[in-house]
């Protein structure tokens, strides 16, 4: 409730162009999108996977965002993920059945090459979107000291509803500040990979 009436502060009556049923969407909007943009802490889950011998392919969660890394708990090491394409080169057998070395992504599933032949299973560590804000008392998963991200990226929306494009203009450069601000702050950097992804298009409270 405190972040859409900080964004109502602003000079907003809870019209037809700006209200609280529309700060709530640009609300939950924006937890959503960070949460693809930025690997931050609060939205990583632990997943373990249930291993089927002669399964290669497994749903993802239903709130998977994008995988960060799949490893083998009882053998020690991380699978190699391997785009669809390189993995339909190596998966010329599914007779071919043992620990799982690979991995890929395909629509809504993970597979896994070799194909795995005991029920070992596998822990993925992945990105989840976070659950759309309902109730004026759901708390965002987002970081309690960068909710201010959460306010300016509906206030670019609101003030572009009213058709106000400089302040607009203002609060996405504001966002896209703050943006880069949280993912220098959370991203564990010392992973030798991109960790802002799709490219970045911005007070501190509750929802």
């Amino acid at each position: 409730m405190s972040l859409q009436n900080e964004v109502l502060n602003f000079g907003f009556n809870d019209g037809p162009q700006v209200n609280r049923g529309r700060i709530k969407a640009w609300i939950n909007q924006a937890q959503q999108r960070i949460a693809r943009q930025v690997e931050g802490p609060e939205f990583q889950v632990n997943y373990s996977i249930p291993i089927v011998a002669g399964q290669q392919s497994y749903a993802l969660p239903a709130d998977f965002a994008r995988v960060q890394d799949i490893t083998s708990p009882i053998y020690g090491f991380r699978l190699q993920g391997v785009d669809i394409q390189n993995f339909d080169v190596v998966n010329y057998s599914n007779a071919v059945q043992t620990t799982p070395r690979q991995y890929t992504l395909n629509q809504q599933n993970v597979m896994f090459w070799p194909v795995p032949a005991y029920p070992d299973p596998l822990l993925m560590r992945y990105i989840a979107v976070p659950p759309t804000l309902v109730n004026d008392s759901d708390v965002p998963v987002l970081n309690p000291n960068y909710l201010d991200l959460l306010v300016n990226y509906s206030l670019n929306r609101a003030f572009a509803g009213e058709d106000d494009y400089e302040a607009a203009q203002f609060f996405q450069t504001q966002y896209k500040s703050d943006l880069q601000e949280y993912a220098s702050d959370v991203q564990n950097r010392s992973v030798d990979r991109p960790r802002i992804i799709d490219g970045t298009w911005g007070l501190r409270g509750s929802y």
